[in-house]
């Protein structure tokens, strides 16, 4: 009887550790992680509704597919890969799936004004001052109807986040080359492969709607994901990262099973030995 009561009290110690001191010790040096704000609620637009395709499409080709190319309707970009990443250092990306990805609201401003949505004064995208709230929503009413639905996590990752960062136990290859990227963001952008693992799901969920609320002073700019496609985002990263866990967790519960028999079988002889002892 005295070993079991010594073991509850080292199981209460352990799960007092594990529950109360590690969240404890994270919150002292990492701080509170801010909440996403999916509304953009500093942007002083509306999200724009009642758009004419039709008439986006020509916008869209008069304004913007000098740098932007958009598969999904055929249309290459003017300007070739290598011309851009000489005159931005970042490879402009392709648009097609851009509205199903990123709030319309946001992207509404964006288009506007790169610098503001994006909180990086920095941005290579010049602003699109000359395009009237009518035209903005006619654009966006044309990627909306280009853009592919339901994008996996895998697919958002190359789309909103593949210019800048690889993933190589993936095999994605950032698009825009190393040099390029120091010289555009001031350091080369980390790799994603074990990003899941390396941060807390809440804190990439909270960057990645907000670098800046992660990452004060960070060249990275705010992609305007969607909860959606965040979500897709944090939960594909969080899989790369330790594909085998839910294997490792079946085998778990085998492997805790087989302690539990083998210390009460082990319980029970030395009951027997010491019986008389006693």
């Amino acid at each position: 009887m005295k070993e079991l009561k010594i073991l509850a009290i080292l199981v209460v110690i352990v799960l007092i550790g594990y529950w109360g001191i590690e969240p404890y010790a994270h919150s002292v040096m990492h701080g509170e992680i801010k909440k996403p704000d999916y509304a953009y609620s500093d942007l002083k637009v509306s999200a724009p509704t009642g758009g004419d395709a039709t008439k986006g499409k020509e916008l869209f080709t008069a304004n913007c597919a000098s740098c932007h190319g958009l598969k999904n309707d055929g249309i290459n970009p003017g300007m070739d890969k290598n011309t851009a990443i000489t005159s931005f250092n970042v490879v402009p990306p392709d648009l097609s799936n851009i509205a199903a990805i990123v709030d319309h609201k946001f992207l509404a401003a964006f288009i506007k004004n790169p610098q503001e949505a994006t909180k990086n004064p920095k941005f290579a995208m010049p602003p699109m001052a000359q395009l009237s709230d009518e035209d903005v929503a006619n654009i966006i009413a044309y990627l909306s109807s280009v853009a592919k639905k339901d994008l996996t996590g895998k697919e958002i990752v190359v789309e909103a986040c593949g210019r800048c960062h690889s993933v190589k136990y993936q095999k994605i290859e950032a698009e825009t080359p190393k040099d390029n990227l120091k010289a555009y963001l001031g350091k080369i952008p980390p790799d994603l492969s074990v990003m899941g693992k390396a941060k807390e799901l809440e804190y990439l969920e909270s960057f990645i709607n907000n670098p800046q609320n992660g990452l004060p002073g960070t060249s990275m700019p705010r992609l305007g994901l969607t909860k959606e496609a965040t979500e897709k985002t944090v939960a594909y990263l969080d899989q790369i990262a330790d594909p085998h866990r839910d294997q490792r967790n079946r085998l778990g519960i085998w492997v805790l099973g087989y302690l539990l028999v083998m210390a009460g079988l082990t319980f029970a002889w030395k009951k027997k030995i010491w019986k008389n002892v006693h």
